[in-house]
């Protein structure tokens, strides 16, 4: 069943406004106890989409984002809360700083971090910044595989290029695809557990175990798909050796349920062409076939209609409409 994501909003000219307190009220029904503060006086604004993942209770996405707010868990906090959490952050735009642990951590646009909500923390969010938050309970993380004992490494960076964080700009993407459409977005969620164990565990300075392993090579390779898929002479080769795996191996990553390594190179294709369709600027459907990494017009006709019922040039009229 596809959850649709709830989102709430709101934006104060004083930060001391009954508006400001009804929003620090929401933050902390999504996340655990915790104290919002203003940074400084002058404007404040706010907006949290929130939804389940699959494979555990409380296992939510959310994206965040906001600026002057200064968002502080004391121990009194810590001792108040039913439940500890452990929540990954992921940075969209801007800027935010995470104290916590003795450690203290500036995440820049893609970094990511971890938090142990067991600690006091403090996070710093005076400029305008947008976020992803993984939030799971401590205890159902303890319950997968390998992680029962694992420290949370509270406050690290970890860098969108390191293997944890493949996981970090897998959420990322998660969060934007689930915007746009929910219903795929349950399906790119089916393996998000497993994922964040690896994640911990990697940033924690462990391995994965075997089945997250695959899913963490998989999602590696999308996201490199994705980067690459509009180069039209992009090769299965290319992709492998980027990847640091070999040709069977990417064969294998793709051959269970879902769409094939040369369906979903020309899906990515296609729904770049559909956003290219919908923007002004291209003279004709040739200039997008070619930019959207197709090699001929030809085969981009067909494999454009084939995918939306619809010719180049219907999409566009339908949609520029």
């Amino acid at each position: 069943m596809t959850i649709e994501p709830t989102t709430l909003e709101f934006s104060a000219s004083s930060p001391r406004s009954v508006e400001f307190e009804q929003w620090a009220a929401v933050t902390e029904r999504a996340y655990f106890p915790l104290s919002l503060e203003p940074v400084e006086e002058g404007p404040t604004f706010g907006r949290l989409t929130s939804g389940v993942l699959p494979g555990a209770e409380d296992f939510s996405l959310v994206a965040h984002a906001g600026g002057n707010q200064e968002y502080r868990r004391t121990k009194t906090h810590v001792a108040r809360a039913a439940e500890e959490y452990l929540l990954v952050s992921i940075q969209v735009s801007g800027r935010a700083r995470l104290t916590a642990g003795g450690r203290s951590v500036t995440l820049l646009p893609g970094q990511m971090t971890f938090l142990d909500s067991a600690l006091p923390s403090l996070w710093d969010g005076s400029m305008a910044f947008e976020q992803v938050l993984v939030q799971l309970p401590s205890r159902i993380l303890r319950q997968q595989p390998g992680l029962s004992e694992v420290r949370i490494p509270t406050a690290g960076l970890v860098v969108p290029e390191s293997p944890a964080g493949v996981v970090g700009t897998y959420f990322r993407e998660l969060a934007r695809v689930r915007q746009e459409s929910p219903a795929q977005a349950d399906i790119l969620a089916a393996g998000a557990l497993d994922l964040l164990g690896s994640a911990v565990l990697l940033a924690a300075g462990g391995k994965p175990i075997d089945t997250p392993a695959d899913t963490l090579s998989r999602e590696h390779v999308l996201i490199y798909l994705r980067k690459r898929c509009t180069d039209a002479d992009l090769t299965i080769d290319e992709v492998a050796a980027a990847c640091h795996i070999s040709r069977r191996t990417l064969f294998r990553l793709f051959s269970g349920p879902g769409d094939s390594f040369a369906v979903t190179l020309r899906r990515m294709r296609t729904r770049h062409a559909r956003k290219l369709l919908m923007r002004e600027g291209f003279p004709s459907p040739a200039a997008v076939a070619f930019a959207s990494g197709f090699a001929s017009e030809r085969h981009f006709y067909r494999v454009f209609q084939a995918e939306t019922g619809m010719t180049p040039g219907e999409y566009r009229h339908a949609h520029r409409r």
